[in-house]
Parts: C-alpha cells; sequence; structure tokens
C-alpha cells in the first residue's frame, strides 16, 4: 500500500489556552482525506499490484496516468498528514503532560493500529487465499496496510513525549517565517532524500512493521518537526497571502526546473540509486511538496477558514474514513470487476460513489459501542 492515513482527531484540537480554532486546517484534513481515498482507487486499475484488488489498465495510457495522478499525489499529501500532526502535538502534550499524552496516543492510535494489522488486513487478502494452511495465510497476511502512518505517527509521539521529558525546553518565541528558511529546509530536505534513496529505493518494503514508502522517511520526519516549530512560532496563524503565492511559485518552477531532467533518467529517476536523474527527482519532490503544502495552507486560510455543518461532518469523520475506506474501495472493485469499461471511466465511477460511501459510512460506524472512544 502506498498511502496511510491522516492524523486521529485528538491531535488536531489546538493547544495552549483556547487558541482561535484553525478551521482552515480542519478544511485540508477533508481534502487529504478524500485524496488518500482517491489515491487507493487509482492504485487499484494503475496496474500496480500495491492494493487488495487489482485490475489491469484498459490502455497503456490509462496506466500512465492514473500512475502520473499517484506521483504528484505521493509527492506531498503524506508530508502534509505530518505537518499537521506535528503541529498540534505540543499542545496536546501542553495540556496532558508525559504519562497521559502517551496512553491517549496509545488508545486513540494504538488500537485501530492493532485491530487493521492483526484482523482487517487479512480479512481484505481473504478473497486472495490460495488455499493451503489457514494460520500460514493469516501470518503472512496480517500487516498495517494503510495504517503504517498511525505507526510511524506512534513513535514520532513517543519519539517528541520524550524529548521533552528530557529537555523541558521553553517554547521559543514566535518568529516569522522566512525565504532564506523555506530554501534552506527544501534543500537539506532534498539532499537527504537523495541520499537515502541510494540505499533504500523506492518500493523498498520494511518487514514485519509494513512500511511501504521508506524512502520519504525525511520528508515525514521533517515535516513533523516542522509542523511542531510553526505551532510554537505561530506560522499558520500569520501564514500570509504573500507566502501562499510564493509556495505556488516554487511548486511550478520546481516542475519546470527539476521535473525534466529528473524524467529524462527514466525510472531510475523515480526509483534513486546515486543517480544524477534521481537527484533532480528529489529535489523537485521535495520542492513540490514544500511549495504545494504552503499554497494550499495560505490559500485555505484566506478563503475557507470557516465551516458549517456539512464540513463539521466530514471533519469530525475523517479518521474513521481513512480506517474503513480500504473495505469501501475493495468492495466496489470486486462487485464492479464483471464491468467492462475502459479503465478510467471505471476508475472514476468507483471514485465517484467510494468517497461518499465513506463519509456516509463512518458515521454509524462511530455510533458502534466504544468505537468513538477510539475513533
Amino acid at each position: 500500500m502506498t498511502t496511510g492515513p491522516h492524523p486521529a482527531p485528538p491531535t488536531l484540537t489546538g493547544g495552549g489556552a483556547a487558541p482561535p480554532r484553525l478551521w482552515f486546517v480542519d478544511n485540508l484534513r477533508i481534502l487529504l482525506t478524500s485524496l488518500v481515498v482517491l489515491h487507493h482507487v487509482a492504485v487499484g486499475y494503475s496496474g500496480l499490484p500495491l492494493w487488495y484488488y487489482n485490475e489491469p489498465p484498459t490502455s497503456t495510457a490509462a496506466g500512465y496516468g492514473l500512475s502520473a495522478f499517484l506521483m504528484l499525489n505521493q509527492s506531498w499529501f503524506m508530508g502534509a498528514f505530518f505537518l499537521l500532526s506535528g503541529y498540534f502535538t505540543p499542545g496536546s502534550y501542553d495540556r496532558k503532560g508525559f504519562g497521559p499524552f502517551l496512553r491517549e496516543r496509545l488508545v486513540r492510535l494504538g488500537i485501530p493500529l492493532a485491530v487493521f494489522y492483526f484482523v482487517l488486513n487479512p480479512l481484505l487478502l481473504v478473497p486472495a487465499y490460495p488455499g493451503g494452511s489457514p494460520l500460514e495465510f493469516y501470518l503472512a497476511t496480517i500487516g498495517s496496510g494503510p495504517l503504517w502512518f498511525v505507526l510511524a505517527l506512534l513513535v514520532l509521539d513517543v519519539c517528541y513525549a520524550t524529548v521533552r521529558r528530557l529537555t523541558a525546553r521553553r517554547p521559543p518565541a514566535v518568529r516569522p517565517l522566512t525565504p532564506g528558511a523555506v530554501a534552506a529546509f527544501v534543500v537539506g530536505l532534498a539532499l537527504v532524500t537523495y541520499a537515502l534513496r541510494v540505499v533504500l529505493p523506492v518500493g523498498t518494503e520494511v518487514p514485519i512493521i509494513d512500511f511501504p514508502t521508506i524512502s520519504y522517511l525525511p520528508q515525514y520526519v521533517s515535516f513533523f518537526v516542522l509542523g511542531a516549530v510553526a505551532s510554537r512560532r505561530g506560522w499558520l496563524h500569520t501564514l500570509s497571502g504573500r507566502a501562499g503565492w510564493a509556495g505556488l511559485a516554487l511548486a511550478a518552477g520546481s516542475a519546470v526546473v527539476f521535473l525534466p531532467p529528473a524524467l529524462s533518467g527514466g525510472l531510475e529517476a523515480w526509483l534513486g540509486g546515486g543517480t544524477l536523474s534521481s537527484l533532480w527527482y528529489a529535489l523537485w519532490d521535495s520542492s513540490f511538496a514544500v511549495g504545494v503544502v504552503l499554497a494550499l495552507l495560505a490559500f485555505l486560510r484566506r478563503r475557507m477558514d470557516r465551516q458549517g455543518p456539512l464540513r463539521r461532518y466530514l471533519s469530525a469523520h475523517a479518521f474513521t474514513v481513512y480506517v474503513i475506506h480500504a473495505f469501501v474501495v475493495t468492495a466496489l472493485g470486486y462487485a464492479l470487476s464483471g464491468l467492462a469499461w475502459p479503465t478510467p471511466a471505471k476508475a472514476a465511477l468507483v471514485a465517484v460513489v467510494a468517497l461518499p460511501a465513506c463519509f456516509a459510512l463512518a458515521g454509524p460506524v462511530r455510533r458502534l459501542p466504544g468505537v468513538r472512544r477510539v475513533l
């Protein structure tokens, strides 16, 4: 599986003494959660054997088109999830303290992870049961699946709490986000990403913990840290329209400057391995990720910093959607397997049905006894 869930709702409640609600952040969470569902729909029809239900594309162009969508998505949206998680972690720790913070994280993240790892992931793979020993099949199919992000976030939360416990550092003063700091972050991220992909190319899987995108680890960790720093320095409360335009220019410029020489290297550029084209690719996806996230945050803060009843419902049920969306997308794939439509039309149909179905089903799921305490 190539993506993971968004941060659980408790990380998005804000910190400190009743700060103003960041409605635009909740709206970004809705967008990112929707992209997770659409991403996995696309994976199933892209020809990449990375989802619970896979169907070969009906044309080469369709496969390339879906793969391009996946490439663009993967370059930034999981980093955005980690950024939002990191942003609300300091406030949560401040309110709870070391022990209660970790206990709450273990309940809200650990329980969904354990249930999916040992129960739901094997169930999703039952249609592929080849026969033989049921025990061997079960042991081979336990795994985090899309909830790999929950595992990664749990580890980062433990690391953050440990650092806070050992250092007891005071919050830094509020400072504006500067272009120089953004540029330094992008270059540093690109170089570390390039170096890691020499050893762990894209597609490398980590056994046992089931981490499918280890080659993006520098982005995930650095965006989480960046979110925590942004929380202390008040960056999301002060983000300007000018910063958004700068982010948009960075994303567009990276596509013009870095992407063409990266694509000239073919598949090796994406995979890594120390080639020059893979360096261009690392520069592109690092620049693109920072630029898109910065532009989206600024735009949503200016244009969508409010919520009505519909958006409040969607935001409140976003984490549940992540947990259950694999079942909805997979069930639709099998249900429509006999439909002889071109891949673009079929993927579009599944997407149009799956996305509202996931959010509609999330409400009844959360009303089950004991579920709301976790989801």
